[in-house]
């Protein structure tokens, strides 16, 4: 899928990959996760991780299942308000079945975006023309930009704040350089992407920018996108504290908002399915420095990603719901 067009809907890729490589493309993120969650397992101990799990309290794990509701919900409520502000009415019910969907299938499919291109397509669909089409894509877009912007600002605040609180020196040395030269990695590759662009980056920029300014800052939009993001990264945060206490690990306050947005963001690469193995490897790397041992961390961890996918379970419902109004409409 390409990049948004200045009207909103997406670009349509200049190339096309050969069948070889999609396949390829389809399978090296659930193999790579994979690998990443058995090496990293078998480097803490395997049976000490599955021990963890085999004794996990179910009744944290519960809490974590219904902890997950508030985040799909607020993350429904944000984007029904982003698309009202771009004119495209979303009923509240809709919004939040198709989120339960969206976030489904996010989980259980490569890339990460599968829902979210269903929720594309489906506004689209009920549109009927190019201009629903556009604000279908665009709504979906800055809903996830959203999420993804308040994340990073915690991250971020995390960053900066852990190794003071929890007395870790910062990188100094090589590891100075390998976080410089990851820095400047990703810089350099920005810079490259909106060279390649050219002129398509600036249109994109111009058409974007009222439909960032209407969703974002006017009339109490920064309140509302503060509100719901702060509210689903929170409750993130809540379902993976609620991890470790089943796992016997209970996190404090401080590790809880400091360090754990820095391991979902691993989540965000797209060398795995739904995060796993990326995730693991993360809080196993990460979470010591608050004290827990690598193979609690790596437990807490796998805990979450089951509570995650459980807790988007009612997103079935609504696909056998559109299972069938697709066939009685066949019919």
């Amino acid at each position: 899928m390409g990049g948004p067009r200045p009207d909103g809907v997406f670009l349509r890729p200049q190339f096309a990959f050969p069948p070889a490589l999609q396949r390829l493309h389809n399978v090296l993120p659930p193999l790579a996760g994979l690998a990443i969650l058995a090496l990293v397992a078998a480097a803490l101990g395997g049976g000490d991780v599955v021990r963890r799990l085999a004794q996990a309290d179910p009744l944290f794990v519960t809490l974590a299942v219904l902890a997950v509701q508030p985040q799909i919900v607020l993350s429904a409520l944000r984007w029904r308000f982003i698309s009202q502000r771009l004119g495209q009415p979303l009923p509240i019910g809709r919004a939040v079945g198709e989120y339960y969907l969206a976030t489904l299938l996010n989980q259980v499919l490569p890339g990460g975006v599968a829902g979210d291109a269903v929720r594309v397509v489906r506004a689209a669909r009920e549109g009927g023309d190019g201009r629903w089409t556009g604000r279908a894509g665009q709504a979906v877009v800055l809903d996830r930009l959203s999420g993804q912007i308040v994340l990073f600002a915690v991250a971020g605040f995390g960053l900066l704040l852990a190794p003071v609180v929890f007395g870790v020196a910062p990188p100094g040395g090589l590891g100075l350089l390998v976080v410089l030269g990851l820095a400047g990695g990703l810089g350099l590759a920005a810079y490259g992407i909106l060279r390649f662009m050219g002129e398509r980056a600036a249109r994109f920029r111009r058409a974007f920018r009222p439909v960032m300014a209407e969703t974002f800052l006017r009339r109490g939009a920064w309140g509302v996108q503060g509100a719901t993001s702060a509210g689903v990264v929170g409750s993130y945060l809540a379902v993976f504290a609620l991890a470790a206490a089943a796992v016997g690990t209970p996190l404090g306050l401080a590790a809880t908002v400091l360090l754990v947005p820095l391991v979902l963001l691993s989540m965000l690469l797209p060398l795995s399915v739904g995060g796993w193995g990326l995730r693991e490897a993360a809080a196993a790397a990460i979470l010591p420095i608050a004290g827990l041992r690598p193979d609690a961390a790596f437990a807490a961890s796998v805990v979450y990603g089951i509570a995650s996918l459980a807790g988007a379970l009612p997103g079935l419902v609504v696909l056998l719901r559109h299972a069938l109004a697709g066939r009685r409409a066949a019919a």
